[in-house]
């Protein structure tokens, strides 16, 4: 099986190949064409001098006379010219130089049609009237051919040289010229067997031309990258969704365990202990079930008219204890009446989801405040807090499920990694968008657009 590089330097030969060729034969041609045009202009200057010493030896004595006929000899022998003068009736008065073809019997007949068509009459006038005239036979074979096949030769000579110093030049630039240019995509082919092996961590040297190859190679060490963090990823994702049932799973165990040896009583408030843990695996099977629909569009949703601002204080009594028990001043501004279209239910959710994670990651006396406006024909919630904020390289990753910045502290603070990847489906199912901006240690700002509604009325 040929590769690719042999493949493409035999595409670059044949159509080098093919310009070198088709380039010569045009020059060739249009070289005797022009040459022939030169020597029928030469003929016919020859042919127009020839008349003009006919005519000047004529007017002189007003007779064809011997000076004439000496002048029309020396003129065929120094030309090499047939000259034959005719009078004025048609009748020959002499002829010099020797006839086209003659002397070469047995020649083809061709050579003979030639020469026929090299012979040219031309009439003679004085003062309007006919005086004679002339024949002028070209032997191209001996007056014209010879220069002619020379120049030809000399030419087409160089042509072919030229043309065989060009096509080794092609041969020679095409193999290396392919080898370089496909070496790229071979690199990219091998570096994909590597990444099919399971080898995230390579990648192949961007070229330094800018071409759709190098965008190949750009594209392709973009993707090995891609691949590498969704793996850090999943297998950081693995581990803490490993976390968040074993943890529950042991209590459960070691609470049942205990019962069962009769070292635990079985008192409301034990049970009470093991009932949260159950519902604390309860609610984890149940985020994980809504982020599963809301990945495959099929999140349940309700159509109806939902007055932002109510949804927002609803959830923000709710969760006025824990915003007391953790010292928290909470602020809700913006107009009394912010219409949408949507499910009140899912919209509740969103907004607990953005107050539960300011509350986990605000310290005592902070602040978490809620802004709700009108921007335009949209709805906009805006969830701001001045906690420990963000860093830089979680960011991006904010919205991904499982995903948290500092572990350790997300887990004693109850979070799975959720919430975020929830109320971004949700937000997206309504067709409104949710971004986060966040700095390390000044705090953090959600903002949601929903697409408004019609305001009702009461």
């Amino acid at each position: 099986m040929k590769r690719i590089w042999m493949k493409l330097a035999l595409a670059f030969m044949a159509m080098g190949v093919g310009a070198v060729l088709i380039t010569t034969w045009l020059a060739v041609k249009e070289m005797d064409e022009h040459f022939m045009m030169y020597a029928n202009e030469v003929k016919s200057q020859h042919n127009e001098e020839i008349s003009q010493v006919a005519l000047a030896s004529y007017r002189a004595s007003q007779a064809w006379d011997q000076s004439a006929f000496l002048q029309l000899e020396a003129v065929s022998s120094v030309l090499g010219l047939h000259i034959a003068l005719h009078d004025a009736r048609g009748e020959k008065l002499g002829e010099w130089g020797q006839a086209p073809g003659a002397g070469r019997e047995g020649e083809h007949a061709t050579h003979a049609e030639h020469a026929e068509r090299a012979t040219e009459t031309i009439p003679l006038y004085d003062g309007g009237r006919k005086i004679g005239q002339l024949v002028i036979s070209h032997d191209d074979e001996n007056a014209y051919m010879a220069l002619e096949g020379h120049f030809q030769w000399a030419h087409k000579n160089t042509a072919l040289w030229t043309m065989a110093v060009l096509l080794v030049i092609v041969v020679v630039l095409c193999i290396p010229l392919a080898r370089t240019m496909v070496r790229p995509v071979v690199q990219v082919s091998a570096a994909a067997q590597k990444v099919a092996q399971g080898d995230l961590q390579v990648r192949v040297p961007v070229p330094e031309r800018q071409d759709e190859i190098a965008a190949l190679v750009v594209a392709f060490n973009n993707l090995v990258t891609s691949l590498h963090e969704q793996e850090e990823l999943r297998k950081r994702l693995t581990a803490d969704i490993a976390h968040e049932l074993r943890t529950p799973l042991n209590t459960l165990l070691a609470q049942t365990e205990g019962m069962i040896d009769g070292i635990w009583e079985a008192t409301p408030k034990h049970l009470e202990s093991t009932r949260a843990e159950v519902l604390r695996l309860i609610r984890l099977v149940n985020d994980l079930d809504q982020v599963i629909q809301v990945e495959a569009g099929a999140l349940p949703m309700r159509r109806e008219q939902v007055n932002l601002r109510d949804v927002a204080e609803e959830v923000s009594e709710a969760m006025h204890v824990a915003f007391a028990r953790n010292q928290i001043r909470f602020q809700l501004e913006g107009p009394k009446d912010a219409w949408m279209t949507g499910d009140r239910q899912r919209i509740a959710q969103v907004v607990a989801n953005l107050l539960a994670n300011a509350c986990k990651h605000t310290p005592p006396d902070g602040t978490i405040c809620v802004t709700i406006e009108k921007a335009g024909r949209d709805v906009k919630l805006q969830v701001r807090d001045n906690g420990a904020g963000i860093a830089p390289d979680d960011l991006p990753h904010v919205f991904a499920r499982f995903y948290r910045g500092d572990r350790s502290r997300a887990r004693e603070r109850g979070g799975a990694g959720l919430g975020l990847t929830i109320a971004k489906g949700i937000v997206e199912a309504h067709g409104g968008q949710i971004a986060l901006e966040s700095s390390l240690g000044k705090g953090t700002t959600v903002t949601v657009r929903f697409p408004g509604g019609d305001e009702a009325r009461t």
